[in-house]
């Protein structure tokens, strides 16, 4: 019979790490790691809008460290929506995703991987008032990350709900705050279930009809594959929209 207290460090881990029983014993004690970066992310936004229900959207991000600067992440994304009805509406879309490693912004000396990411979107638009408004997204994600040999690999699949609060005092402004929860579900991800959680605020300007600006602020907590460690990301992220409406094209 072993007694826990004759155990050395070394002994105790991997006395405990052996012993299916008591595995997630171990796993609690380990000390959790946070490491806190800074980031800005500057986001182009284009909408196109065929028709009462068809539009494309189509989003170029480009997410750098800040102190110091260096690339993080580029992103595309690509949706086609369809209109459901008043409030709900569907999406298909496509991202390609670049992201520097190591994620340590000191590390001069990085390489990119590419993340390919077919996805489907469900969402609704709740009124609450002539002003306020709550939007509900519900996102499924299919992930190929990139492999040593440049082909790809289904990764897992993720799973996103977004829960965003609009104020609109006038014509011009929105006034949003949201949080955005992030859950694999599948791939060998049993200890990075939670993948991450955002949460954040903006201001949106829009011009007139087919030009706006928007500034804000999102939290980025994300677990790493190890699932005691975590990055927690203060990002500034600044956006330029542009809307197109091909049906005012059409009329005239």
């Amino acid at each position: 019979m072993i007694l826990i207290h004759d155990l050395n460090e070394i002994q105790f881990k991997n006395y405990f790490k052996h012993t299916p029983d008591m595995s997630l014993i171990y796993s609690g004690t380990a000390q959790k790691k946070v490491v806190t970066q800074q980031l800005l992310w500057s986001r182009y936004y284009l909408r196109l809008k065929f028709n009462e229900n068809y539009q494309l959207h189509q989003e170029l991000e480009e997410r750098t460290y800040s102190f110091p600067w260096r690339q993080h992440q580029f992103v595309s994304r690509t949706q086609l929506e369809r209109k459901l009805g008043k409030a709900w509406n569907t999406a298909l879309g496509f991202t390609y995703f670049v992201q520097s490693l190591p994620q340590d912004p000191s590390v001069t000396n990085y390489h990119n991987q590419t993340e390919l990411r077919p996805q489907f979107e469900i969402a609704c638009l709740q009124k609450i008032s002539e002003k306020l408004s709550l939007h509900h997204r519900y996102w499924l994600e299919f992930r190929y990350n990139e492999q040593s040999d440049h082909s790809f690999a289904f990764q897992n699949n993720r799973f996103r709900y977004k829960l965003e609060l609009r104020y609109s005092p006038n014509d011009h402004f929105v006034l949003k705050a949201f949080d955005e929860l992030h859950l694999n579900l599948n791939g060998g991800t049993q200890q990075n279930i939670f993948n991450q959680n955002r949460y954040g605020a903006s201001i949106h300007y829009k011009a007139n009809q087919n030009y706006g600006f928007e500034l804000g602020y999102l939290n980025w907590f994300q677990q790493q594959n190890s699932g005691i460690d975590f990055y927690n990301r203060n990002i500034i992220r600044l956006t330029f929209h542009q809307s197109i409406d091909f049906t005012k094209h059409h009329n005239n």
